[in-house]
């Protein structure tokens, strides 16, 4: 909401100077009005349009703000046929909506990674989300490998019979001497 926000008060500045100097410029006194009518008008409008947008998908070709992003964490995703691959993206903090367009490759790509990735209990990823480049070699959906396990406890720690611990318990089979 904050670049909302900046983006707004953007162009409401700068359609403020251009009022200024046509009003200053204009000595019909019914142009006048019509110039500061069109002014009231466009600052709700300026205001609204982007917010109506703020839940909708962002086609990835319109991303520059983020065009920089090297991998981003894929939260969900939606598949619908000949249409469109929606995306939920998550880079930095906050998870945005994204609309690519589709392809069959890329589609089959996602699932895969998302299949993988469930079955190592990780999330998904995507490399370079933003990037508009026609090199297709390395695939830009993939599963994060499955987490490194706890390191096991080693001898001399507390708890394991080492200094400032108790010592573990050591199995005895029945039937075998002790």
């Amino acid at each position: 909401m904050e670049s909302l926000t900046v983006i707004f008060g953007f162009v409401a500045v700068v359609t403020l100077l251009l009022v200024l100097s046509a009003l200053r410029w204009t000595r019909n006194r019914m142009a006048r009005v019509v110039i500061l009518l069109l002014f009231a008008l466009l600052l709700p409008a300026a205001y609204a349009a982007p917010a109506a947008l703020l839940g909708r998908a962002k086609p990835v070709t319109l991303e520059w703000m983020g065009s920089n992003v090297r991998e981003a964490k894929v939260l969900s995703a939606t598949l619908v046929e000949n249409e469109a691959i929606y995306l939920t993206l998550l880079w930095e903090q906050a998870p945005n909506l994204y609309r690519l367009p589709w392809d069959r490759r890329m589609a089959e790509q996602l699932q895969e990674a998302q299949r993988e990735a469930q079955r190592n209990g990780t999330n998904p990823m995507m490399r370079l989300p933003f990037e508009r480049s026609w090199d297709d070699r390395e695939p830009r959906f993939y599963a994060q490998p499955q987490p490194k396990m706890p390191d096991k406890p080693y001898e001399n720690a507390p708890g394991n019979g080492g200094p400032g611990g108790n010592p573990g318990i050591e199995f005895q089979h029945p039937g075998q001497p002790t």
